[in-house]
């Protein structure tokens, strides 16, 4: 069973994802990897902002992966897109 503070976190994500891709939608920018770029910006930023100070709590170690791999596709999507930019400048 969900605690609030998990509820309240995922309730911040979903609004975060969904409000990105309405952003994106309206500007006629609706990618997948730019949703994934939104959507993994809006974790980063949610975990950051929903940790508790004073606290360990459990159930966040278990952002511990989706964060490390979403970091690493992130970096690749900046990796291809870096190159794309590079070759075709020459």
């Amino acid at each position: 069973m969900a605690t609030p503070r998990q509820r309240s976190f995922l309730l911040w994500q979903a609004g975060w994802m969904l409000l990105g891709i309405a952003l994106l939608a309206s500007v006629g920018r609706l990618a997948g990897d730019l949703v994934f770029v939104v959507s993994f910006a809006g974790l980063v930023v949610v975990t950051a902002l929903t940790e508790p100070i004073h606290a360990s709590v459990d159930w966040r170690w278990r952002l511990r992966w989706p964060l490390a791999v979403g970091g690493l596709v992130f970096a690749v999507f900046v990796g291809l897109r870096t190159f794309e930019k590079f070759v075709g400048s020459l």
